[in-house]
């Protein structure tokens, strides 16, 4: 097969979707030495190969601004295919949401990564939500596949789009094998110097917007603070975004300054770290399409509260405390529960270490590939394999 797939959140975002698109495309190369691949980029970007070993592989680039790229191929349709510039392709894959005008020919498949701007638009930046208003339901009609990261959202796309159930793949995102627990104590005391961490240290990742619920977060760390054995410290790791403003404010209001640290984005090897360090690790996000930040900290040995909302559930099962995200009494219970009872951490750990097993790149790679075999042999039908839970 000759397999196409949009490299270009690879190279313009760090997390996020760029790490999905990097790490399947990683895993797929890493399995697969039979078919072609081809990745396009467009914008001013190195065209430097990102994978130099793979012999499978080329890459194409597309020499407009991004901006144009989206004005012409998903706002206006402007119908140049893009095989045009990848070359013939069997197979197209849009990892992050969009289809661009293709040959009739060729088979379609793009990635849904949620439907926060349907679900919950005033947890999205309103210009972004506008965009994808028109450009994802076009590419849901237009794809053979629709590839998802969870059995939530594929949900979300029968009941918004009526998607037959059949034409809806389930691909859970992977953990990178480097994150597990780090016990060396002179980089854990390194990493507690640089970053000025105390313990009991709650630790939560995420961009600072609505979305992510920090604000919630502050107020029941703000209670659980309080209690005989509760939190010295809450670090929350990640860059800034839309209205960040409001969380920082709430940590002056509160009078919180030295108790709240914000530090801004960090590396791999910080983050896994900072996840050994965590006596708690808090993600009560109101919304997400997967949400790997808690497998993450569960494969690094951090007990685990999240909330009961979107696909968290379905991703974490058991192995962690599950919370009403608007609730601030129970979030706050939930971070001094955790803190003075041994047996419940332990429990955790040991769940947490056994869940993130179920979710590797590997086993992504192989789901993928057999979609794509699947749809180029015109015999896919995921609904008969119990992939959606409906």
């Amino acid at each position: 097969m000759r397999i196409a797939i949009d490299y270009t959140a690879a190279i313009r975002q760090g997390a996020g979707i760029g790490a999905y698109v990097r790490n399947l495309v990683a895993a797929l190369l890493a399995q697969d030495t039979e078919n072609r691949y081809t990745l396009l980029t467009s914008g001013r970007t190195s065209t430097e190969r990102p994978f130099p070993h793979a012999d499978n592989l080329r890459g194409r680039h597309l020499w407009l601004p991004d901006r144009y790229v989206n004005i012409l191929w998903y706002r206006w349709r402007v119908p140049v295919p893009a095989t045009l510039f990848t070359g013939p392709a069997d197979i197209y894959h849009g990892p992050d949401f969009v289809l661009p005008p293709l040959d009739k020919h060729v088979r379609k498949v793009v990635t849904i990564h949620d439907l926060a701007f349907l679900e919950h638009p005033e947890y999205a930046v309103p210009e972004l939500s506008s965009y994808l208003r028109k450009v994802v339901p076009e590419a849901v009609a237009a794809a053979d596949v629709v590839v998802t990261v969870s059995s939530e959202v594929s949900r979300t796309l029968i009941e918004h789009f009526h998607t037959p159930p059949e034409k809806l793949a389930v691909v859970p995102i992977g953990v990178q094998p480097y994150f597990r627990r780090i016990t060396d104590p002179i980089l854990l005391a390194a990493t507690s110097h640089k970053f000025k961490l105390k313990q009991p240290l709650v630790l939560a990742v995420g961009t600072q917007e609505p979305r992510k619920n920090h604000k919630n977060l502050i107020k029941a760390f703000y209670q659980a603070q309080k209690q005989k054995g509760g939190p010295a410290l809450l670090a929350i790791a990640g860059g800034t975004g839309w209205l960040y403003e409001e969380t920082q404010q709430l940590v002056r209001e509160l009078k919180l300054e030295q108790k709240v640290r914000f530090l801004g984005r960090v590396t791999d090897h910080e983050l896994i770290t900072l996840y050994s360090m965590a006596d708690v690790f808090a993600f009560p996000s109101f919304f997400e399409g997967f949400g790997i930040p808690p497998l993450e900290a569960m494969a690094c040995g951090a007990p685990v509260i999240t909330s009961n909302t979107s696909s968290l559930p379905e991703v974490v099962g058991d192995a962690a405390l599950q919370i009403d995200p608007h609730n601030v009494d129970e979030l706050a219970h939930a971070i001094t529960r955790i803190l003075q009872d041994e047996p419940l951490r332990e429990d955790l750990r040991r769940k947490g270490y056994q869940r993130v097993q179920q979710y590797t790149w590997e086993q992504a790679a192989q789901k993928l590939l057999s979609i794509y075999q699947q749809v180029h042999a015109g015999t896919q039908n995921f609904a008969e394999k119990a992939e959606i839970i409906l």
